[in-house]
């Protein structure tokens, strides 16, 4: 039974603590107080020998038990000593998340050692920096030719090479592999052999050359992982998140208080590579603490989504906004043709990674429960300089009024929130300023990167460069990028999503996103991308683009005006990798924007500048 002891308010979200009234008296100090000496190793070790009847692992229809993950990570161990990893030694990691993926980076948690999970979308020079203090790397051998040019160099002693069939059963491995012989031609990647280049299971056979203890003891603030993240906080560039043994651990305590629905023998389908630490903790480790079973399948479309989803039936899943909306659209046009759905599995299903209207969002937890989901669908918020979660929906937050945008929930027990100003003042309940986040799951810094490290951790906050609000609840909302805005020559500014989200009151509009584009003479231009919520013609068009200028007009100090319309069918575009909306891509569109013009309908065109 959740605390429901009132509190005299202050007025300030980090002393007030509201949120504190849904979790169980105690449930701070408990979070708080984690195990002191001990590695994120020695902490999953314990807790898959508790549960050790429930599989840790489903990959393809093969069930890998505890017992067999605990000789997985040992033998990695074993292996890695025997290849010469040394304490405290960064190994790079690239590619999806398999079986081995998991036992890898335990691993070398065990060791002393810290798995680097390298950004997919690395360019050639971020990676030659990340990774030059590395001489041991391990990649999917179908994106070798991405990283060939750094890891071919003789400072690597060897390169091993995990494919996607290495933990799969007979006969699906076999008929995989078949397949993939088929489909190859004189384009496929060329995977070195020999020398310094191994094999998975080539790899692993080093176990047997280190006979010793591969355990090391625990060194205090030691990196424990590494994992990388779309660079919003600092300006765009890589960043390499270290996380300590005490940070993880902390954050695994944090949710194990916070009124999770994660129940031991449930499943949590995790098809994220571990570079975002949700995948690693939310997804993998936290799973693994309260006796849960890890589905994992690295494929990733909104086609596999839909399929894995009504296949394995997950109690917990978490993907974005965007996967969600291509699931519930499909989910929806099914429903009217007939098709019955079951979702009473739903435990947890969430949308994390960017946000949702309001009104997807409840017509979407109405087709959960049509469809028989035990809870609702969650909305949860995470970073990861905080090692993933800072709050999420609970099913105990009685108040459930929501704003232009849905809540992100409240943080998580032992997680303190505020909002600032641009002088570092908190500021009350309900006034916008930047997030700030104080926890002891924050990152040790950024990866050979300390003046970043210093700009975002200040005094033991995390500036999350996220402009939000708190309501008197406790609940986060969280509006867009403090960065996003209109910078007026008079010295105001105007946020996008602001401008967005008054197009979006109008009926006719299912979803806007607005955007600045540069044009001739170092000027710029709104654009408006728009999804239509029902057919129009082009009349009803014109009208309704008429009506948007004016309320836009109405609404935003002159300067602010909406030059173009750019129409989506369906949903607004997104990115295939993150599958988050893809703002860069509507960003570079010049033509076939719409206006509304004298009752007519016109086409409109950019001029973009080469600046």
């Amino acid at each position: 039974m959740a605390e429901q002891t009132e509190r005299r308010l202050t007025g300030f979200p980090s002393i007030d603590k509201p949120w504190l009234k849904y979790y169980k008296p105690g449930a701070e100090k408990r979070a708080t107080n984690i195990p002191a000496g001990k590695t994120v190793w020695d902490v999953i070790e314990e807790k898959l020998l508790q549960y050790k009847d429930i599989p840790a692992i489903e990959y393809f229809g093969r069930k890998i038990s505890r017992p067999e993950f605990i000789d997985m990570v040992y033998t990695w161990a074993r292996a890695f000593k025997a290849l010469g990893i040394m304490e405290d030694e960064v190994v790079p990691y690239y590619g999806p998340t398999f079986p081995d993926t998991g036992a890898i980076a335990l691993a070398l948690n065990m060791i002393g050692a810290c798995p680097y999970f390298l950004k997919l979308a690395i360019s050639p020079e971020a990676l030659a920096e990340e990774i030059a203090d590395s001489k041991i790397a391990i990649v999917f051998d179908k994106m070798w030719p991405n990283v060939s040019g750094e890891f071919s160099k003789e400072r690597f002693e060897k390169v091993i090479f995990i494919t996607a069939t290495d933990a799969m059963p007979s006969p699906k491995k076999q008929i995989v592999s078949l397949l993939g012989k088929l489909k190859r031609d004189k384009n496929a990647p060329q995977i070195p052999s020999g020398g310094k280049y191994l094999r998975l299971d080539a790899a692993k056979k080093y176990s047997a050359r280190f006979q010793g203890e591969p355990r090391v003891d625990y060194a205090p603030e030691r990196a424990s992982f590494i994992t990388s993240s779309s660079g919003t906080t600092v300006g765009g560039v890589v960043k390499g998140i270290v996380a300590t043994n005490e940070s993880v651990i902390s954050q695994l305590y944090y949710e194990s208080f916070s009124e999770l629905p994660y129940c031991s023998g449930d499943k949590v389908l995790n098809n994220f590579p571990f570079t975002a630490s949700t995948s690693i903790n939310s997804l993998f480790l936290y799973p693994m603490f309260v006796g849960m079973t890890v589905v994992l399948d690295p494929r990733v479309s909104s086609e596999d989504f839909y399929n894995q989803i009504t296949t394995i039936r997950p109690n917990i899943a978490l993907i974005t906004g965007s996967a969600w909306e291509v699931f519930f659209n499909r989910v929806a046009k099914e429903m009217g043709e007939g098709k019955k759905f079951d979702f009473s599995c739903a435990k947890g299903w969430s949308v994390g990674g960017e946000g949702i209207d309001v009104k997807k969002f409840r017509e979407w937890n109405i087709i959960m429960e049509q469809s028989g989901a035990e809870n609702p669908l969650f909305s949860g918020y995470g970073l990861s300089e905080a090692f993933a979660g800072v709050s999420v929906d609970n099913v105990n937050v009685s108040s459930k009024q929501e704003k232009q945008i849905i809540s992100v929930g409240i943080p998580e027990a032992g997680v303190t929130v505020a909002v600032f100003d641009s002088n570092g003042n908190e500021l009350p309940y309900n006034q916008r300023g930047e997030l700030w986040v104080k926890t002891n799951s924050a990152m040790k810094g950024y990866y050979k990167k300390p003046k970043k490290t210093n700009e975002t951790l200040v005094d033991g906050w995390i500036h999350t460069g996220d402009l939000a609000e708190i309501g008197c609840d406790g609940r986060i909302y969280v509006w867009g990028r403090c960065n996003d805005t209109i910078n007026l020559p008079n010295g105001e500014h105007v946020f996008f999503f602001d401008v967005a989200n008054k197009i979006k009151e109008n009926e006719n509009i299912d979803d806007a996103i607005v955007l600045s584009i540069p044009v001739e003479n170092g000027g710029f231009k709104l654009a408006a991308h728009i999804v239509w919520s029902k057919p129009l013609n082009e009349q009803e068009k014109a009208d309704c683009l008429t009506a948007l200028n004016k309320a836009v007009e109405e609404s935003f100090p002159e300067g602010i005006r909406i030059a173009g319309y750019a129409e989506h069918d369906g949903m607004l575009p997104y990115s295939p990798t993150t599958l988050k909306k893809d703002k860069n891509k509507m960003a570079k569109q010049t033509m076939g924007y719409v206006q509304g013009v004298d009752g007519h309908l016109q086409t409109v065109s950019f001029d973009i500048s080469n600046k």
